[in-house]
């Protein structure tokens, strides 16, 4: 029995183990197309490379929530995650868009803005 009990605490002590490994996410924001004032075009905040899963993400406009869309938590080959939040936007010239993720490894949320000038140029 003692030997049962052993193992049985070995495997909890190894489960939660992998609950302390954590990865901060890495965030880009981009639209689809390359930005024109006054044309629809779809904006996108791609997170990737986080542990654990549990993330919160936002677009914003002004900084304000956007409603936005998000794919299925998808997991890459390192065991990390990603996600895509997107939604259809229209530049303008004067309003400001960005992403803002919530997740354990940050110690505020981080906000990363839209760049029509970057967007554009990563387009490419």
């Amino acid at each position: 029995m003692a030997p049962l009990l052993t193992l049985v605490f070995v495997g909890l002590l190894s489960l939660s183990g992998l609950h302390a490994v954590q990865h901060a996410p890495k965030i880009q924001v981009y639209s689809r197309h390359p930005a024109e004032n006054g044309k629809p075009n779809f904006l996108n905040c791609y997170v990737s490379g986080f542990h654990p899963p549990e993330i919160e993400i936002e677009l914003l406009k002004n900084g304000v929530k956007m409603n936005a869309e998000q794919s299925d938590l998808s997991f890459s080959k390192d065991w990390t995650f990603y996600l895509l939040v997107h939604t259809e936007f229209t530049p303008n010239g004067q309003d400001e868009f960005s992403c803002r993720v919530k997740h354990v490894t940050l110690e505020k949320p981080q906000v990363v803005k839209w760049g029509k000038f970057l967007s554009s140029f990563l387009s490419y």
